[in-house]
């Protein structure tokens, strides 16, 4: 029976073989001198260089052909087993439109189509006189609206082509949002009291409708800016 080798790599037994496969697999590594084989029955590890028959046959061995296969190598994990085992269940970081970004994306499109629909209603329910006597205010109002609504669309389309610039100019469409009104109201109000004559107050009463507005208004923006800001998902999709 021929004698049987093995040897060692990345931490490994490798073997038994005969002699010839173990210097074939020998050539492919880059020092194999420095490789530790035993024979088999042989409980010492020797470097193959050091072993006689071994020795010989690496220096009279011509190197691998350069188009055979690669042998396959098992190296030591990086990490120990039971750290490695640990990250079977990592899961990948977050990215893209989905899940709660896909529905703020969702509120953000809806949103600014209500905003220029509601807008452009408004601009169409003024009436001839009302426009003749009060063309500064109602342009004014149009202004502010108008700012507002470009500043959401640019900010939906930073949404949509993952512009790193998104976040900031999404904070900053909720904080004017929340305040456009506000001014616009304060606006109307002491116009309307000038050209009147009548006190500031008078003006600055705020239906149902628009109170709601408002605390939805506020309740978005307590909700989607910390999202925002704390967001892996965000932090992840928005880079380019």
């Amino acid at each position: 029976m021929a004698d049987l080798w093995f040897y060692a790599d990345g931490g490994q037994r490798r073997g038994p073989m005969p002699i010839s496969e173990l210097v074939t697999l020998l050539l492919r590594i880059a020092d194999p001198r420095r490789v530790l084989v035993r024979r088999h029955g042989v409980e010492n590890w020797t470097p193959a260089g050091e072993v006689h028959e071994i020795a010989q046959q690496l220096l009279q061995s011509p190197p691998p052909d350069p188009a055979s296969p690669p042998v396959e190598v098992i190296r030591e994990p990086a990490i120990p087993a039971e750290d490695a085992a640990a990250f079977k269940n990592v899961q990948p970081e977050p990215t893209g439109i989905s899940g709660w970004l896909g529905l703020l994306a969702f509120g953000q499109v809806i949103g600014t189509m209500r905003l220029v629909v509601s807008i452009a209603q408004y601009v169409q329910s003024i009436s001839d006189d009302v426009w003749a006597v009060f063309s500064i205010e109602i342009w004014g109002e149009i202004a502010l609206n108008g700012a507002l609504i470009c500043l959401a669309i640019w900010t939906t389309v930073l949404l949509f082509i993952q512009s790193r610039r998104f976040p900031a100019f999404f904070i900053a469409q909720m904080i004017c949002a929340l305040l456009i009104p506000v001014i616009d109201r304060v606006w109307i109000a002491s116009i309307f009291s000038v050209a009147l004559n009548r006190p500031f107050t008078d003006f600055l009463a705020v239906g149902p409708a628009e109170v709601g507005r408002m605390i939805v208004g506020v309740i978005s923006a307590a909700v989607w800016i910390p999202y925002v800001l704390r967001s892996r998902r965000v932090a992840n999709t928005f880079t380019e």
